[in-house]
């Protein structure tokens, strides 16, 4: 597994000339099947535009360099088949916005990750609202949909978040961990784990929204007004949010 934070700036080795040929700019993401199908990279003629390497021809990907053949397998955007296309949706994961399935914001993405193989986005960080630190990882498995403007999870995805990723499992468990003797009996590091990070992740959002400006008024469904432009908000304006479903309302249209 890399992160995209790991494989962005690598330079690109050819192992034919053993030299480095360019280096990496950006990952161009498939949204339909949730992976990195091609890598841009800037080569030394810079001056006519950045190259594409498709993923299937990336020998590996290691701490200190991205592999290729040879220098044949950089292309020019336009003689990349599928490349163009792709560029034009312009999915940029990190610090996209995550919503539920039901529109409630989650947060926003800081890192993602991808297998090293095959390029498959197997994880996203999860920021929470307000929040600068990553609380966890969103398994694939909770992704629905990869979009232009916000990462659409599964309603519970908060709680399937994963702490890290297993190198060795790329469905994500939970890595296997030595309970420490003082733990409850039967209870298990993966159940004690996702609560807490969980529990952590819905604190950082309550705290970031309180004594904030709901910056236009948010009405309910039924026409009762859950706060007014210029009001505080409360825990009590939180919880009515919540209530009629309009939390996301709420976090979308707050100010100082």
């Amino acid at each position: 597994m890399k992160s995209s934070g790991q494989v962005l700036g690598l330079p690109v080795l050819s192992i034919e000339e053993g030299k480095y040929i360019g280096r990496v700019k950006r990952l161009v993401v498939n949204p339909q099947q949730g992976r990195v199908d091609f890598i841009l990279v800037e080569d030394g003629t810079w001056y006519m535009g950045l190259k594409a390497i498709a993923f299937k021809d990336i020998l590996g990907i290691g701490e200190s360099a991205l592999t290729v053949t040879g220098r044949q397998s950089l292309l020019a955007v336009t003689e990349c088949a599928g490349v163009v296309s792709l560029m034009e949706k312009n999915i940029c994961l990190a610090g996209l916005k995550i919503l539920s399935k039901k529109g409630r914001l989650v947060g926003a993405v800081g890192d993602y990750f991808i297998n090293d193989s095959t390029g498959d986005i197997t994880g996203c960080q999860l920021l929470p609202v307000g929040g600068e630190k990553p609380v966890g990882i969103i398994p694939r498995q909770q992704i629905l949909t990869y979009g232009l403007e916000f990462l659409v999870v599964e309603e519970d995805a908060e709680e399937k978040i994963i702490p890290e990723l297993d190198e060795h499992n790329v469905n994500l468990a939970w890595k296997n961990k030595q309970i420490d003797t003082n733990d409850t009996p039967g209870e298990t590091v993966d159940e004690i784990q996702p609560a807490d990070a969980l529990r952590h992740f819905e604190e950082q959002q309550r705290q970031y929204l309180l004594g904030k400006k709901v910056a236009m008024r948010i009405i309910a469904d039924n026409g009762e007004v859950i706060a007014e432009e210029g009001e505080t908000i409360t825990d009590e304006i939180i919880e009515l949010a919540r209530a009629a479903d309009k939390y996301i309302d709420l976090t979308m249209n707050i100010r100082e």
